[in-house]
């Protein structure tokens, strides 16, 4: 996807929360400055998650922080692994566990902190949401049949805290057939191999990282390994808007789970803002 119009107040905002919670005040300013000398020369016909990695260049080159979302990533963890209990028994007891999990896999997607404050997460109220609303574009029963007749499942995660309620999906999956990939160096709250770890993922099934160091999956900065298991899985999940802007008509089938958090997603998939959503593309 471009970056639209609509994109550059959210980056802005970002940029601005970022020199806020990151930098003394006296450096707020040329950072600021040096993230709008980068905007304006941004090529637009490239997706909104390649600008963010310019920010986070700019701010680790002032402040030498490389992540500065490492406490609150753990943080996220921690809160989801409380809840897992609680989450297993509400997918045994219902009526399709597989379906029950996807539901809850996408309710995860919410926790975004490019997006929302986490302070204001309510996880579970989203995943009672997820379990009895319809998802707005729903390809989910066709990704329940192929998901129990393939060999090779990749799945793309998103975020830390997140990947959490993506185990409980990839339990119900067959964590032997499928790879999870995560992005190679911190951005925003997106899981890393290192958030994998602490949340217990790669103790569940194999973890790798797909080269990419933006808060999406951009195929051409991804390395080779991760570009033959994308073109060769028999299924590839998608989570959240980020790997949906950066993998959208991708060169192959791919099923993206995520909820519909901003206007220019909402235009893109012709669904209301808060919306669930299982497109199929390729």
């Amino acid at each position: 996807m471009q970056t639209r119009p609509d994109c550059i107040p959210c980056l802005v905002r970002h940029a601005r929360e970022l020199a806020r919670d990151n930098l003394p005040e006296h450096d707020r300013e040329p950072f600021f400055e040096a993230v709008m000398e980068r905007l304006a020369a941004f090529d637009l016909e490239n997706p909104p998650p390649l600008f963010a990695r310019v920010m986070y260049d700019v701010l680790q080159g002032m402040s030498g922080t490389a992540d500065p979302f490492a406490r609150r990533k753990v943080e996220s963890n921690r809160r989801a692994l409380e809840l897992v209990p609680r989450l297993e028994k509400m997918i045994s007891d219902a009526p399709d566990p597989l379906d029950a999990s996807l539901r809850m896999a996408t309710a995860g997607n919410i926790i975004d902190f490019g997006i929302h404050d986490a302070t204001c997460l309510r996880i579970e109220d989203t995943v009672h949401r997820a379990l009895t609303t319809p998802f707005a574009i729903d390809s989910t029963p066709e990704l329940g049949k192929r998901l129990r007749e393939a060999r090779s499942v990749l799945y793309i995660a998103d975020n830390a805290g997140e990947i959490v309620l993506d185990m409980l999906f990839i339990r119900r999956i067959g964590p032997e057939k499928v790879t999870c990939a995560v992005r190679s160096a911190p951005i925003i709250n997106d899981a890393t191999l290192a958030d994998a770890r602490q949340a217990g993922l790669t103790e569940l099934c194999r973890v790798v990282s797909s080269g990419s160091n933006v808060s999406g999956t951009p195929l051409g900065i991804c390395t080779d390994g991760f570009r033959e298991l994308f073109f060769s899985a028999d299924v590839v999940i998608s989570k959240g808007q980020g790997n949906f802007e950066t993998l959208a008509w991708c060169g192959r089938e791919v099923f993206y789970l995520l909820m519909v958090k901003c206007p220019v997603i909402s235009a893109e998939v012709g669904v209301p803002l808060g919306s669930f959503v299982a497109p199929k593309r390729g």
